[in-house]
């Protein structure tokens, strides 16, 4: 529930608020890699490209790395920062394992979008 709440402060602007969320999450839960993907989505929501990417391919590696998740939510940092190419790389790679149905899902739904 609360990473569910952690996204809707992210969606709803507050920043603060949903980085708390998730630092408590990571310190709750420091042996899964949702509270760390939760956070990088706020990163990249707000502009913190960077910080997003080293969340994504660093801090989850360290937890899980074979994150599809991870890997497809890379795929949308990708896309957001006009890596077309890369981000359909990355996400037909998350196709290709079709091991997390929630990540290939999301890598479906941004594929459908990488042209626009």
């Amino acid at each position: 529930m609360l990473m569910d709440i952690g996204y809707v402060a992210t969606g709803c602007g507050f920043k603060a608020s949903a980085e708390c969320i998730f630092d408590a999450l990571i310190a709750a839960r420091p042996s899964s890699e949702l509270p760390l993907i939760g956070l990088a989505v706020v990163k990249m929501s707000f502009g913190q490209v960077s910080e997003a990417s080293k969340i994504l391919t660093e801090s989850v590696a360290k937890i899980n790395p074979d994150s599809q998740l991870a890997k497809a939510f890379f795929g949308l940092l990708l896309k957001q920062i006009g890596s077309n190419r890369e981000s359909e790389k990355v996400l037909s790679e998350v196709l290709e394992t079709n091991s997390d149905e929630d990540a290939v899902a999301l890598a479906k739904s941004i594929l459908s979008d990488v042209g626009r």
